[in-house]
């Protein structure tokens, strides 16, 4: 029993260790023989030491993993011809549009479409759209380098799995309650780590597989005088009338809401009269 006392603390402290830690991750320590000398002959083989996987043996070979993102900004002749346009478009090059967003005002309908695209025909789905684009304003393309973090999540996540396994054979060879109490803690974590990295890893493949282009095009739309809106000469004098009685009623209002102030100016009109009387008869 002491020598679990020592094994799950050691576990513990050496699965919280970082990425940088990963040659002395909890999986060799697991099947420490120091840890288990107490234990039987077929625990010791099943915990025997499992080192952690490099990086080169996961993927076979390391290529360059990265994001490419992109985005372009024209002004549009016919928005909606351009719009169906670019839509028939996207199928040719297996791609299609995440997010569509369109706004309308008085001056200008305008378009914004995320469209994602396989990163291989990133390149020429840019240029065609941007030949087919009227009146360029703006466009952009960013490469971002990421494969060093890809190969650490893929690394790290094989040997959570590892480790896991290790666990699953620790807990079906342990007999006591509190031994397999601890042990199912433990595998809960890892759990939890590898769904953590799982979900890390699969967006940060969806990223390297589909690129991002930003497409955002508008029309400007000509000036329309809208005189049958206006209203007439008498609809107007009308409207001009009815607003003169509603501002001399709120003049009016507005002179009775101040009457402390009438009151305050009395008294001192009172008070100044009483004084000047009473300087005379002095003099």
């Amino acid at each position: 029993m002491k020598s679990i006392a020592v094994l799950f603390p050691t576990l513990f402290f050496l699965m919280c260790s970082g990425p940088d830690s990963r040659e002395n991750t909890g999986i060799e320590a697991v099947a420490s023989d120091e840890v288990f000398s107490e234990r039987s002959p077929a625990m010791k083989s099943a915990l025997a030491p499992v080192t952690p996987i490099p990086a080169e043996e996961i993927d076979g070979e390391i290529t360059k993993k990265n994001i490419k993102t992109g985005g372009i900004t024209f002004r549009s002749e016919a928005v909606d011809t351009d719009y169906r346009r670019i839509t028939a478009l996207l199928p040719e090059y297996s791609a299609y549009v995440e997010n569509e967003n369109q706004t309308k005002s008085d001056q200008r309908v305008q378009y914004d479409l995320t469209v994602r695209v396989p990163s291989g025909a990133y390149d020429s789905l840019y240029n065609r759209l941007s030949n087919l684009a009227g009146r360029v304003e703006h466009k952009y393309t960013n490469i971002e380098d990421v494969t060093e973090r890809y190969y650490d999540l893929q690394t790290r996540l094989k040997n959570k799995e590892a480790l896991e396994q290790r666990y699953r054979e620790l807990l079906g060879k342990a007999t006591e309650i509190k031994d397999m109490l601890e042990i199912e803690r433990q595998l809960n974590d890892v759990r939890t780590e590898i769904e953590n990295l799982q979900g890390q890893f699969n967006y940060l493949s969806k990223q390297v597989r589909l690129s991002t282009l930003q497409l955002s095009f508008y029309e400007v739309l000509p000036y329309a005088y809208e005189d049958a809106q206006r209203p007439g000469f008498g609809n107007r004098v009308r409207s001009a009338l009815g607003n003169g009685w509603s501002g001399l009623q709120l003049f009016v209002l507005g002179l009775v809401t101040i009457w402390p102030f009438y009151l305050l100016a009395a008294l001192a009109i009172f008070l100044f009269l009483t004084i000047r009387k009473w300087w005379k008869k002095r003099q």
